[in-house]
């Protein structure tokens, strides 16, 4: 990889776009938003309410972080709101939340960083 696509690569790891789901903004996927979706989060949960539930936490927290950090120790209120938050959606809402959910989870997997092997080559260490 060259200097300037590695540059390239690690500046787009680092500047994340504004991302909206039907006109509504979502908040950056950070460790804090992974916290409140494990909160909101049961293992018999399908896949599809993981994804609901990951575009949903994103709004709520672009439009108000306390009440989406209040909402999510509550689970049933957050069940219910779900709920009636994606009632409306159609199957094609369906599949593009599921393709920018694994969009996303697939740049933060992305941006971990990677260790970039050092152009001198190591001579031997001996015993130092």
């Amino acid at each position: 990889m060259s200097d300037q696509n590695l540059e390239a690569e690690l500046n787009s790891a680092f500047v994340s776009p504004d991302r909206y789901f039907k006109d509504q903004r979502l908040a950056p996927y950070t460790e804090g938003s992974r916290l409140l979706l494990l909160q909101v989060r049961d293992d018999a949960d399908s896949s599809i309410y993981f994804i609901w539930s990951f575009i949903y936490v994103h709004i709520l927290l672009a439009k108000d972080r306390k009440t989406a950090i209040r909402l999510a120790w509550n689970k049933d209120e957050f069940r219910e709101k779900l709920m009636e938050w994606s009632e409306d959606m159609t199957p094609e809402d369906r599949d593009t939340a599921g393709l920018m959910v694994a969009a996303i989870l697939g740049e933060a997997n992305k941006s971990r960083v990677a260790v970039i092997p050092d152009k001198k080559p190591i001579g031997d260490p001996g015993n130092a």
